[in-house]
């Protein structure tokens, strides 16, 4: 007997029956079916049915109980809010990925020995009374919770130390701007390029932001908040008006800039309490007075953060100078020129960043990597920076400054640059009483203030990268830098230094350098981080800027007595038990005896490191490199350094089953696979922010397929988890128009699929019903693509059996990602003429076309969201040629020239 299919199984229709339906009919029969993309890891089965550890099952139906219970959002008797088992996640590969933020290289002795830094299960709350209930289950269960939002930080903060429950906050995305008040309020879950977009669209822009497009604004803020402008803006408190908290015992304040304080009354509303009363309000409760400022820096160990209100401005004109000056004292020797000078002969810039030579040598070897890829040439909305938190970027020419070549063999670089044009023509004006007499770049001023949201861009040439986060008076940065670049060197290595200057006299140093962790030398190479940091706070007066778990032993050298000991009281009274983010900020909670070892050691040790590469004994360690190089790493056999200029590109669909091609033949493909570019990810998480299957239901899709990618490289199987990942990407692409690691995702995607396929057989399927279930959401048609129904004419038919009088052209994936179809299916809903189909390609994503059967019409084309994004480049309709037009072109070239 027959197995039955998955889609007979489910809804009860062959494969047959279900793609001859119309793409309504389908959708109202799918959504109810998979009320979240998540069903199709474990397709519906109950928790103690699903295939995962028992503890994790035994919790999951745990927290299913509480969170059914009520009273919660829902009235009395009401079923539970659809979709919310799904969201409560089990998968092993799922949970498994869960233990790592932007720090992929600690090996399993740290995630499953020292620490259990995979989650028993994860749950995914869509509301703030979702998230209490939450907390308050895991308080009374005594479950350790993590919270996590984008986890783009590297020191662990977002990762567990004990297993338990880690709360995943990317369904609290919401962003709300209130243009008139120029304000905005902006969810825990929210990623940064979808806050800048939707503010851009109303002509505003967030007074300061981190470089991480793939971060959420939360968790920046949380972390310590200084980013880009924050020479003329400050930090990220500077700009908070109102913090929403839910206390670890669930409890709901909201913190104001100006002492006040809103708390829930039993009722609907909120009562406001005065300064005063904040006070007094907490005390009540058995907990120490908590203030907005606390938050700033506290990285989530004083409860789940669920939304910021923040000041907006208007969007404006960036000018930007990017000056190479011969020696780094001259660079330096600038910027105290620029602090002294401001507000007399110009206004403050808003970013003054100083970097050193060998930084802008590796991005200009990035940049030799990406010309290469000649879908650049035509960008699409993503890759061309129109909804950033800019109008346009101007030049030094345009400005008004004299520009020149740069010196053969610069010292270091200055980013300066302005919000406000004229502010900028200043500053051109008095450029040539700035000391070292810099040449000012043309063309690279305005690509290196464009990629500003590329920080790790490099990492693809270790393929790792590692680096110190220090925080210092910027007094101290000129007998800092020369001392850091000197260790680092000791160390058989090369720093690739950043300063990111504020108005307040400090400055963020990052002590970046490339590592390749697929060999044992990476273990020299991770310490030299710490020992930095022992530099600069030892003679330097520096601090650590974020702590999470990893560097937690240096809480007292951040905080101080005082603030120290205030900010661990108000954490005992908040959380006695240690409940939310465990292991983070308060010193290093390691198991067993490795762990009490290290805990003792660590400060000392490092401190002892940083003393021997500044010894003759530094030579030992260089020598230690040479037979620690014939040794594993932790990424070992999983992918290679970037071959600069490397091209690649996915194949071109088979001309009997795939749809027609716009562009021509496929380029040749350069010297590397693309599977050898996935350990190039530096974990931004900006390719989830563009991802339709991320902003459907939260699953963080291109990242891990990205690391799933690593496997494939080294010959592993993809498992069952992988194949169903493979089935939710749309290839639309956009995950790799905006990586700034260059990793060619439709590629990999393909090779990837090609490995899974050798593994088991495709379930086509399954594959249908993920597709008909994504389309037919109006999450993702309205939403994410905006796709309006209604507004297109549909014109009579007037097709002629047999006849192709009109051909579409639909670019594919070896376009490129900025012009293949994102598969989509919108132009088969408004096709007068069922021309574009639906589940006939040998893939299952391809929508085809009956070519006979097109009118030449154009609403395929009008309605098409990739052609709004890409200026076309996707979809096109042209009158087939006749036979007149092929003799004519024939007797054309046998016409002998004059």
């Amino acid at each position: 007997m027959t197995e039955p299919s998955f889609l007979e199984k489910t809804v009860r229709l062959s494969l047959t029956e279900f793609a001859q339906l119309t793409p309504e009919h389908r959708a109202s029969i799918v959504r109810p079916a998979f009320p979240d993309l998540n069903v199709f890891f474990d397709e519906g089965r109950s928790f103690a049915e699903r295939r995962a550890a028992r503890r994790s099952t035994e919790l999951a139906q745990s927290l299913w109980n509480a969170l059914t219970a009520g009273p919660g959002d829902a009235a009395p008797g009401a079923p539970p809010p659809r979709g919310l088992a799904e969201r409560i996640v089990t998968d092993d590969f799922l949970r498994a990925e869960a233990d790592r933020d932007q720090n992929v290289y600690l090996g399993r002795f740290f995630t499953r020995t020292l620490t259990r830094a995979v989650p028993d299960l994860i749950f995914q709350p869509e509301t703030a009374s979702e998230a209490a209930t939450a907390l308050r289950w895991a308080r009374d269960s005594r479950v350790p919770v993590t919270l996590r939002g984008a986890a783009s930080t590297a020191m662990g903060g977002s990762v567990p130390n004990d297993g338990g429950l880690t709360l995943d906050l990317s369904r609290l995305d919401h962003v709300e701007v209130d243009a008139a008040a120029r304000v905005c309020v902006v969810g825990a879950g929210a990623r940064l390029r979808t806050v800048h977009a939707r503010l851009a669209a109303r002509g505003l822009a967030l007074e300061v932001y981190p470089s991480n497009l793939g971060g959420t604004l939360a968790g920046w803020f949380l972390t310590g908040g200084i980013g880009l402008n924050a020479y003329s803006h400050g930090r990220a408190l500077d700009s908070v008006k109102t913090a929403d908290l839910l206390l670890p015992s669930g409890e709901h304040v909201r913190l104001h800039d100006d002492g006040r304080l809103d708390v829930l009354d039993g009722g609907p509303r909120r009562k406001a309490l005065s300064s005063e009363e904040r006070v007094a309000w907490f005390r009540g409760r058995g907990y120490e007075p908590l203030a907005l400022a606390d938050l700033a820096g506290s990285e989530g160990v004083l409860g789940l953060l669920l939304q910021l209100t923040v000041a907006v401005e208007p969007r404006r004109e960036i000018g930007a100078f990017l000056l190479a000056f011969e020696t780094r004292d001259q660079a330096l020797e600038a910027v105290a020129w620029i602090g002294r000078a401001a507000d007399d002969r110009f206004a403050a810039p808003a970013n003054l960043k100083l970097f050193s030579a060998s930084h802008l040598h590796h991005i200009r070897a990035v940049w030799r990597d990406e010309d290469a890829r000649a879908w650049h040439e035509r960008p699409g909305a993503l890759s061309s920076q129109t909804e950033l938190p800019w109008s346009r970027i101007a030049g030094p020419a345009e400005l008004g400054a004299v520009t020149a070549a740069d010196f053969d063999h610069a010292g270091a670089y200055l980013l300066v640059d302005f919000l406000d044009l004229a502010e900028a023509r200043a500053f051109a004006l008095a450029l040539p009483d700035c000391p070292g007499a810099p040449r000012v770049l043309a063309e690279e001023s305005v690509r290196v203030a464009a990629e500003r949201f590329k920080p790790q861009q490099t990492k693809r040439l270790g393929p790792g990268l590692v680096a110190a986060e220090i925080v210092l008076p910027a007094a101290e940065v000129p007998r800092f830098l020369p001392e850091a670049e000197a260790l680092v060197r000791a160390a058989g290595n090369q720093l690739d230094a950043e300063v990111y200057y504020l108005g307040d006299g400090t400055a963020l140093a990052i002590g970046a350098y490339l590592a390749d962790h697929r060999c044992a030398v990476f273990a020299i190479d991770l310490m030299i981080a710490p020992a930095l940091l022992d530099l600069a706070m030892r003679r330097h007066r520096g601090t650590p800027y974020v702590l999470g778990r990893w560097q937690s032993a240096y809480f007292s050298r951040k905080f101080g007595g005082d603030a120290g000991r205030r900010l661990a009281a108000i954490k005992r009274r908040l959380d006695p038990t240690s409940v939310v983010s465990r292991g983070v900020l308060f010193g290093l909670e390691l198991r067993g005896v490795p762990g009490a070892l290290i805990r003792a050691t660590f400060v000392p040790g490092v401190a002892m490191l940083r003393a021997m590469l500044g010894s003759p004994l530094a030579g030992l360690v260089r020598a230690a490199r040479r037979p620690l190089a014939s040794f594993r790493g932790p990424a070992f056999g999983r992918g290679e350094p970037a071959a600069v200029g490397a091209t690649f590109a996915a194949s071109r669909p088979g001309a009997a089953v795939g749809p027609p091609s716009v562009n021509g033949p496929r380029r040749e493909t350069g010297p590397q696979t693309a599977a050898a570019r996935a350990l190039n990810c530096v974990n931004c998480g900006e390719c989830n922010s563009v991802c339709p299957v991320f902003h459907e239901s939260a699953i963080r899709l291109p990242q891990m397929l990205t690391h799933l990618g690593e496997l494939v490289y080294a010959g592993q199987s993809i498992g069952e988890t992988g194949s169903t990942l493979l089935d939710l990407c749309m290839r639309c692409g956009k995950c790799e128009e905006v990586c700034q690691a260059g990793i060619p995702h439709l590629p990999l995607y393909e090779e990837m699929q090609q490995a899974s396929d050798r593994e088991r057989p495709p379930d086509r399927g399954r594959h249908m019903a993920i597709l008909a279930a994504l389309r037919g959401s109006p999450r993702y048609t309205r939403e994410f693509l905006d796709i309006r129904p209604g507004g297109y004419l549909k014109r009579t038919p007037a097709s002629l059996p047999g006849m192709a009088r009109y051909l579409v052209l639909r670019s594919e994936n070896d376009a490129g990602p900025a012009a293949t179809c994102i598969h989509c299916g919108a132009c088969v809903a408004v096709c007068p003429t069922l021309a574009n189909r639906e589940f006939e390609g040998s893939d299952a994503r391809w929508i085809t076309t009956l070519q006979e059967r097109c009118i030449g019409c154009g609403t395929c084309v009008e309605v098409c969201p990739a052609n709004h994004r890409n200026g076309g480049q996707t979809l096109r309709v042209m009158e087939a040629p006749t036979r007149d037009w092929f003799v004519a072109l024939d007797e054309f070239e046998r016409q002998e020239p004059r």
